[in-house]
């Protein structure tokens, strides 16, 4: 596999979500394996060190429950409306048709 490979590329960025999840590992292996995660807690980190792969299904098990986490604690920012500037003192509203 080489730099680019798909595989590796979702797993350092699952591995980053798994930092900012601020989760320790226990509470994230609790969460994947009531997702329905098939790997065991030792197998789980040393998927996310890098040392032993997943395959595709529990990888996405294993990212569902940091999203999940993620959302909780840092929740997509809605764009920001803005409200209509009252007309300058001494010119009227256009009128509305």
């Amino acid at each position: 596999m080489g730099p680019q490979d798909p595989d590796q590329q979702a797993q350092a960025t699952l591995v980053r979500s798994f930092r900012a999840s601020q989760l320790r590992l226990d509470q994230l292996w609790l969460a994947y394996f009531a997702l329905g995660g098939n790997v065991g807690r030792y197998e789980l980190e040393a998927y996310l060190t890098g040392l032993m792969p997943l395959s595709a299904h529990e990888h996405n098990v294993l990212a569902l429950a940091i999203t999940e986490r993620l959302a909780q604690i840092a929740p997509v920012p809605e764009a920001p409306f803005r409200s209509t500037p009252p007309p300058p003192a001494g010119h009227s509203a256009p009128p509305r048709t």
